[in-house]
């Protein structure tokens, strides 16, 4: 599960999504279809092309498996990694793509999207994954202005032993400049 929290993020922040009202599941049967979400994406208002800093936090963990002084380490170890991630360029090519990678990256994680809302300002939702242990819930909010957007995910997900296990998790991306030119 934590490769997928990790791939979601990554796409969804790089991506640019945030808070939004119109609901996406236009069919109505009550989940989100790959179509529904790539329409859902091409609503939302890209980030602007430039060189961006990613940050992230861990929010909270509670995990049954994992002593306090683990989880302090963890959310330390997520604290120390966020000033290491080195700056992106997006590119105008990526900008102009947008949210089009979102309905891929569900699928890449096992997904089935229960609800999504989507305007020009972003997207949430709820989805479902498939996890090691069973079936986590997900939820996403996220916020963006075009020159930064930070998603806050929220995974409940079973342990091996039938307890839960609950993370949060922050990601943001802040644009600085230009993209560096090469040559």
């Amino acid at each position: 599960m934590f490769r997928f929290v990790t791939t979601a993020c990554a796409v969804l922040a790089l991506a640019a999504c945030s808070s939004g009202s119109e609901e996406v599941d236009a069919d109505g049967d009550g989940t989100v279809s790959t179509e529904e979400a790539k329409q859902a994406a091409q609503k939302v208002r890209p980030l602007e092309p430039g060189e961006y800093k990613m940050n992230m936090e861990l929010v909270d963990l509670t995990d049954p498996t994992m002593s306090a002084e683990e989880i302090a380490q963890a959310k330390q170890f997520f604290s120390s990694m966020s000033g290491m991630a080195p700056a992106r360029c997006l590119t105008e090519e990526e900008a102009n793509e947008g949210m089009a990678g979102i309905a891929q990256g569900l699928q890449d994680g096992n997904c089935t999207v229960q609800n999504m809302t989507a305007d020009a300002d972003g997207m949430r939702g709820d989805m479902t994954c498939k996890g090691q242990n069973g079936d986590a819930k997900v939820n996403i909010d996220t916020t963006s202005t075009g020159t930064a957007s930070e998603m806050t995910m929220r995974v409940a997900e079973p342990t091996a032993d039938g307890k839960e296990k609950t993370t949060t998790m922050k990601i943001g991306m802040t644009r600085i400049g230009d993209c560096a030119k090469e040559g």
